[in-house]
């Protein structure tokens, strides 16, 4: 064989390799996260990325306000990509809480 269609070869294998094993997970998650950020509805508790555990109180689209504590009633506003899980609830099974 000649060296470059070798080399063309073993860059072609490299490639599928990467794909199967990097892009195509990837893509995967991505898919899970964003159904996710779709499920996010008023009364979910969640948590967000920096941490931070609330209860939803308001989704106005991109956004989500997060009750952080019920005895001083503060709350804040997050984008709802800021959401990494739904925290499930006690007694709920695990298919009932989102975690990609």
């Amino acid at each position: 064989m000649r060296p470059l269609l070798v080399v063309l070869a073993y860059a072609l294998a490299l490639f599928a390799v990467l794909y199967f094993f990097v892009i195509v997970p990837g893509q995967k998650k991505n898919k899970l996260t964003r159904a996710m950020h779709d499920a996010v509805k008023i009364g979910d508790k969640v948590a967000t990325i920096g941490g931070i555990i609330g209860v939803v109180q308001e989704r106005d689209g991109d956004t989500v306000k997060l009750l952080l504590d019920e005895s001083t009633g503060s709350c804040a506003t997050f984008v709802v990509y800021a959401v990494k899980q739904i925290v499930k609830p006690a007694g709920a099974t695990e298919e009932q809480a989102f975690q990609p």
